[in-house]
Formats: C-alpha cells, structure tokens, sequence
C-alpha cells in the first residue's frame, strides 16, 4: 500500500539557505521533513519558486530511500489553456454586440477564430470583452511541485534538505566613498541581495559567493525592487563572515533574515575603513587631436594593509561623496570596479574637473610620402587653490619617435607616453614635443 504524504512540520520556506551568485541565481537548500509510515510512501513539496532550474532538485534524506523524483512544472496558464481548447467550444462576448459561441480554430496575441454556425469568424482580440468556455479545471496548479516515492522499514519521522537552483536572485556590492581630503578618505561596503523571485524567505541563511562562474545559458535579466535596510551606520563591524570556496569567495552573512518576494536587503560587509588613495588630473589625447576640456578626476586605490585595505574587494559600484566648503557631504560621482585581489590596485573616475582645464595644439604638421612629424603643444591651468598631480597621456601609433621634449616622458606601451607634473594653485604649464614617424 502506497501513503500519500504532502504536511510538513516546516513552514513554507523557513530555515532555508539561499548560496546567492552574480550570475542572477542561487542555490536553494530547504530544510523538509514528513512522519511516513513503513513501506511505500508518496510526498510532495509545492514551495518552488517558477525560476528553478528543472534539473537541477535532489534530496537528502535520512530514514528512508528515496526510489524516484518527479518535478511537475504544468503551471496553468491562460494561453496553454485555450490551446487546448482547440477544437472545442468557447463563448465569445464582443465589445459591441452578443455573444457568438462556436468551435475555437485558432487563437494567438491578436486573433481569436471560432467556426460558427454562420460561418469562419475572426475578431481582434482587443474587440473582444471576455472569451470563456464551460470547461472546468479541479485544482489547477499554480507554481511547480516536486514530489518522491520513498521507502522505509518502519514508520519514522523523516528529514533532510532539497537542494536546487534557480534564477532570479542576484546581490551587487556598493561601495561608497566619503573623500576627506586630496589623499585620505573613508570606505563602506555592502552588500544588497534580492530576490526577485514570487516565493518569499523567512529566517533565511544568506551566502554571497564573489567571482563569475562558468554557466550555460545567459540569467534572465534582473530587476531590483524596495530596499529594506538593516546595517547600521553606526556599527563598524561587518555583518558577515568571509571564506573561501575552491577559486572563489564566500561571504556568510552572520545572521538569518527575512528575504520577501521583490524585496532587496542591504547589508554591511566592510567599514568605515580610514583608506589613502592617489588623486590626479588627467588629460588623454590622440597624435592630431586638438581640443580643450576640463580634466578627468581620477582616484587610485591600492588594496594593500598600510592602505587601510588589504581586503578581497568584490566588483560593484562606488559612489564617491566630498565636503563641500560650508561642511555639508555631497555626491561628486560614481563608477564601477572590477575585482581587486590583495595587494592589486584599481582606478576610478568621479568626473571632470570644473578647475582644472587642459588646451592642446598640433603647432606644425608635416606629412610626406614615408613620413610624418608634428610638433604638439599642451597646457594645463589649475585654478584651484589646492596643487594638482597631473598625467598628459599621448597615445601614438604606428614607428614613432620623440623628440625635443620640453618634459621627461614615461613610455607605457608601445603607443602611449605619458607626461607628469604638479601645478601649484593658480599655476599654468606648458609641454611641448614633436613626434616622428616613419614607414616604408
């Protein structure tokens, strides 16, 4: 005799461990438990989010054998339904006029076909008020289920935990940065995970995984909805645990939360962090090009412990924030940052400088049959009171030389060279050099 089991002693979706990756997926491991009697069993479990991954359950049970699964995704649905009408009839109500009841032929986004007794009728499907049958649907499933055939020597109380994937969980690290001065500033990161799944998650375990794994198709695209904020602004400690996992990093987020269908939470990972970055103006130009603009704001972080870092600094965005004269924070700017393992360092830019501007001219050009040389001429003027570091980026390609250089240069690659200076407030420079090159 078989037993058809579907209570549990655990709610829906409690205790669970979501494993969230950047991928827009998670890992799912559901604490389940059933009192099945001796022999065959049949169970089931209906708290599944419409995103998982079909392949993807299995079972961990203890007290009993597990002899088969069946997922069941055949979640009702108004197009699926009509198409099995095909061939049957349904009743149709126009916006203008009575009903028409006939045989449905076809149905699609736009058109709806019915043979009548007057003849084939085709109406538009934003003509028609409403389109019904007399059919009925007893217990129509709404999500997918899982169920198992088990197997146990005695009766017993059963547990264990279903482990599945699915998509529509994503989480991003924001940092922000608060610029104290030219040099020094304070970091914050966190975390903000969400579930953009119809399920939700109560007490929920939460694990970050950082790094890009390999995977077979593209996640559907993600959407974030409301914030619920639990780190504390004044509480310096992380909210979480970091490990490893293989060629990955893993964050345990120290304590469970509720994790509400369309609902994001953000938590604190690292900070405030007291960090020293390098500030510079920089100016980038191509052989011919002349132009004037307000020179790139660009900060470099290095992720080194005498920092004040020395950490694993996931990918995400910065937002950067400075004090302004009257003493009040506000926002300068944004971007984004890749991964930064330690003792790496990174570059973001917060903008272009109002004060800081930059003038280039190509004085002379010369080109010929196998050659051509130009004589460039930049200058940068810092209206700020404050000195300015600035690098001249040149990029130039193909054979080339430099020559009667007005400033040492630093050859970067193969095509760049680049031109470093200080400008002292109200001070403005010029840098002159002529580039030659040459082909057969």
């Amino acid at each position: 005799m078989i037993i058809i089991l579907s209570y549990l002693l655990w709610g829906q979706s409690e205790d669970v461990t979501l494993t969230v990756y950047k991928d827009g997926t998670a890992l799912i491991k559901q604490p389940v438990a059933w009192v099945i009697p001796a022999g065959k069993s049949f169970v089931t479990w209906e708290s599944l989010p419409k995103g998982i991954h079909k392949d993807t359950p299995f079972l961990n049970l203890d007290g009993a054998t597990v002899i088969s699964q069946k997922f069941n995704d055949n979640i009702f649905s108004a197009a699926g339904y009509y198409k099995r009408l095909l061939g049957k009839n349904v009743d149709i109500d126009p916006k203008k006029g009575k009903r028409m009841s006939g045989k449905l032929l076809e149905i699609n986004s736009n058109t709806v076909t019915i043979q009548h007794k007057i003849g084939i009728l085709t109406f538009n499907r934003n003509e028609i008020e409403n389109l019904g049958s007399q059919d009925f649907i007893e217990d129509p499933n709404l999500s997918p289920f899982l169920s198992w055939d088990l197997e146990s020597s005695q009766p017993s109380e059963v547990s264990g935990e279903l482990v599945y994937k699915s998509s529509n969980f994503s989480w991003n690290t924001i940092y922000r940065l608060k610029m104290t001065d030219e040099s020094k500033g304070e970091l914050i990161a966190e975390a903000v995970v969400s579930n953009m799944s119809d399920i939700s998650f109560y007490n929920a375990n939460l694990k970050l995984v950082e790094g890009h794994l390999n995977k077979i198709r593209k996640p559907r695209p993600e959407r974030f909805y409301r914030t619920n904020m639990v780190a504390s602004r004044v509480e310096p400690e992380p909210a979480m645990d970091k490990g490893t996992l293989g060629d990955y990093h893993i964050y345990s987020i120290n304590e469970a939360h509720d994790l509400e269908s369309n609902e994001s939470i953000t938590l604190r990972m690292y900070g405030p962090l007291d960090i020293d970055y390098k500030k510079t103006y920089v100016f980038e130009n191509t052989e011919r090009r002349q132009k004037e603009e307000p020179l790139e704001v660009k900060l470099e972080i290095n992720n080194k412990e005498a920092n004040g870092l020395g950490i694993v600094l996931p990918d995400g965005n910065v937002e950067m924030y400075s004090y302004s004269s009257s003493g009040g924070l506000e926002y300068i700017g944004a971007d984004k940052m890749g991964q930064v393992p330690k003792g790496q360092s990174t570059t973001l830019s917060s903008g272009r400088a109002f004060d800081v501007i930059g003038k280039r001219w190509v004085r002379t050009y010369d080109r010929q049959r196998k050659s051509e040389e130009a004589v460039i001429e930049i200058q940068v003027t810092n209206q700020r009171v404050e000195p300015a570091n600035v690098q001249l980026i040149e990029h130039i390609h193909g054979d080339w030389i430099v020559k009667d250089e007005s400033l040492l240069y630093h050859s970067k690659d193969a095509s760049t060279i680049q031109f470093s200076l200080i400008l002292n407030g109200g001070e403005t420079k010029n840098v002159y050099y002529t580039y030659r090159k040459e082909w057969k």
